[in-house]
């Protein structure tokens, strides 16, 4: 019995070598023959890059958008310098006519300021929320211009892939310039704006 196991599992034994074989083999010779598959639109990509903060200093559109953004905060921060100044100036009040004043009067100072104080925050906050929530809006519609722009640019160009880039770049390390399409890119962008302002 004994001898008849042995004999099964030497037969075993060749018959999953030679499987082995077979297998290794065939997928050798299937690698060498077949030649890698390669679609063209994988060969053949355009990419290009262009610099965000000249964007930023060179686009009309982009600039009057900063420029209505810092107006609206000028705005923000007179109103709030206004109510921090009568803050102030009923401190003062109170502070010289402090000692002179009667318990009634003194009571009705300090709610004027905490009424003042109070107003203040929630201006502040307030105030803050709303140029937050615009500024938000125009940096999108900015974007979705350039974005746009973008599009049409790269469809008729060619470009697959159109990257922004910035001083502060920390991903892209290396760019060439002959990838650069900067220049067009404000050129085009402000000839469509001009375009777009006269209708």
């Amino acid at each position: 019995m004994n001898k008849f196991l042995l004999g099964l599992n030497i037969v075993l034994l060749l018959a999953v070598a030679y499987l082995f074989y077979a297998f290794y083999n065939n997928n050798s010779a299937k690698a060498a023959v077949i030649p890698p598959k390669h679609d063209s639109t994988d060969l053949n990509f355009k990419i290009a890059y262009f610099d965000i903060d000249s964007i930023d200093k060179n686009y009309v559109f982009a600039k009057e958008t900063r420029d209505y953004l810092k107006g609206k905060n000028d705005a923000v921060e007179a109103k709030l310098n206004k109510i921090k100044q009568d803050y102030m100036t009923k401190v003062n009040e109170y502070n010289k006519r402090g000692a002179t004043l009667s318990q009634t009067e003194q009571s009705q100072m300090q709610e004027d300021l905490a009424r003042l104080d109070n107003y203040y925050a929630q201006q502040q906050q307030s105030l803050s929320q709303d140029f937050q929530g615009e500024y938000m809006q125009k940096m999108l519609e900015l974007k979705n211009k350039i974005q746009a722009f973008l599009k049409t640019y790269s469809a008729q160009r060619g470009y697959t892939y159109v990257f922004a880039t910035s001083g502060d770049d920390n991903v892209i390390y290396y760019k060439d310039s002959v990838r650069n399409i900067t220049n067009e890119i404000v050129k085009r962008l402000n000839d469509e704006y001009a375009a777009s302002k006269k209708k």
